[in-house]
Order: C-alpha cells, then sequence, then structure tokens
C-alpha cells in the first residue's frame, strides 16, 4: 500500500469520523448551537452550546 493512499484513507476516516461528530451533536441539541472552528479550511473544534427553556 503506498503511503499517499494509506494517508488519503487516514484523512478520509478522520473526516467521516468529524462529519459523524457534527450530525450526533446537532440530533442532541435542542436549543443552543453548535460551532465549527476552522484552521488554515480545516476543521478544528466543534463546541456545543446548549440552552434550558421553560
Amino acid at each position: 500500500m503506498s503511503d499517499e493512499f494509506r494517508k488519503n484513507s487516514q484523512s478520509d476516516q478522520t473526516e467521516n469520523g468529524i462529519w459523524a461528530d457534527i450530525r450526533k451533536k446537532t440530533g442532541e441539541v435542542k436549543y443552543g448551537s453548535v460551532t465549527i472552528t476552522l484552521h488554515d479550511g480545516r476543521i478544528v473544534q466543534v463546541e456545543t452550546n446548549t440552552k434550558t427553556r421553560y
């Protein structure tokens, strides 16, 4: 297996994991926000801010 293929494969797995995490977080928030932070065009952080409404 070439290094480039291995790098792309690992990158795809990481990217899929990030999007799965974002989908999970958006499904968990009833009131609030999900903030995605980018650095050099790459997702580096995902924050969840929840609010309680009565």
